[in-house]
């Protein structure tokens, strides 16, 4: 393994070092702790109420939501589904625990099929309608921003950054991403200090999978690969090389539009 490569990345997304013999729960509860404050602060500066999430229904956007609500800042939650979804139930059980302030209900339906209408004559792909989805969402959501005075909180997790598992412009775009360095390991322990739904906790991630899930199992070990290699543990071969392709190619969706300036892109 390039042990050097592994730890440029980990130094890149700034992941915490747990500390001499500090167990996942008690480095989580020092993460919470930290990022509520860095919450805070950083609403304080901006000039801003709070924050506003989008309650996508998994453990990533609970736990977002959660360490907004630990802050005592203000708490916007919206559900943006696209038509009728199966995850209605566990996303209005999620909200009992989580007591926003505001919780909004809009439907995408409308907008994401006139937007691929608009577009038809175009070929089709396997993200097409994944990231149009994911572009209005983001949409909206800098909408309600605007209306409520918050700033937009983030939930994509160190994996999805690494691998690139994210729309750009979409449910990458925010204003704070508390979530950037923790590993999917620490979060789960965060969402059940938090006493996170067992519905949550037991949701299957479906980051970087095809809508119809046909992709489910490479993508669940490919996550858990990950999370193994950002805490510096050696993985095998095949899956090295397949994360650091995928962190290679998705490096223009971790910095912002490129200038003549930049050199992050000349950089392997």
């Amino acid at each position: 393994m390039d042990k050097v490569k592994q730890q440029e990345i980990v130094n890149e997304f700034g992941i915490p070092t747990p500390l001499e013999n500090e167990s996942d729960e008690k480095y989580a509860i020092r993460m919470i702790e930290e990022i509520t404050t860095f919450l805070k602060e950083y609403a304080k500066r901006s000039g801003k109420k709070g924050y506003v999430c989008h309650l996508a229904g998994g453990v990533d956007s609970f736990v977002t939501s959660m360490l907004i609500k630990k802050s005592g800042l203000e708490l916007i939650t919206l559900y943006l589904p696209f038509g009728i979804k199966e995850d209605r139930a566990d996303v209005e059980v999620a909200v009992r625990v989580i007591k926003p302030d505001v919780f909004r209900t809009y439907d995408i339906t409308s907008p994401v099929n006139e937007s691929l209408k608009l577009l038809q004559n175009l070929p089709s792909s396997k993200v097409d309608l994944g990231n149009t989805k994911s572009r209005i969402r983001m949409a909206v959501i800098y909408r309600i921003a605007e209306v409520y005075d918050v700033l937009v909180a983030g939930y994509s997790n160190v994996t999805k950054l690494t691998l690139g598992m994210v729309t750009k412009h979409g449910d990458d775009a925010a204003d704070v991403k508390p979530l950037a360095g923790i590993t999917k390991s620490i979060i789960y322990e965060m969402a059940k200090i938090f006493n996170a739904p067992q519905c949550i906790i037991d949701k299957v991630s479906t980051t970087g999978m095809w809508d119809n899930k046909s992709n489910l199992d490479e993508v669940t070990e490919l996550n858990h690969q990950v999370c193994m290699y950002l805490r510096g543990e050696d993985i095998e071969s095949v899956y090295e090389e397949k994360i650091l392709r995928l962190y290679k190619v998705s490096k223009h969706k971790r910095h912002s539009a490129v200038t003549p300036k930049d050199t992050w892109w000349l950089e392997e």
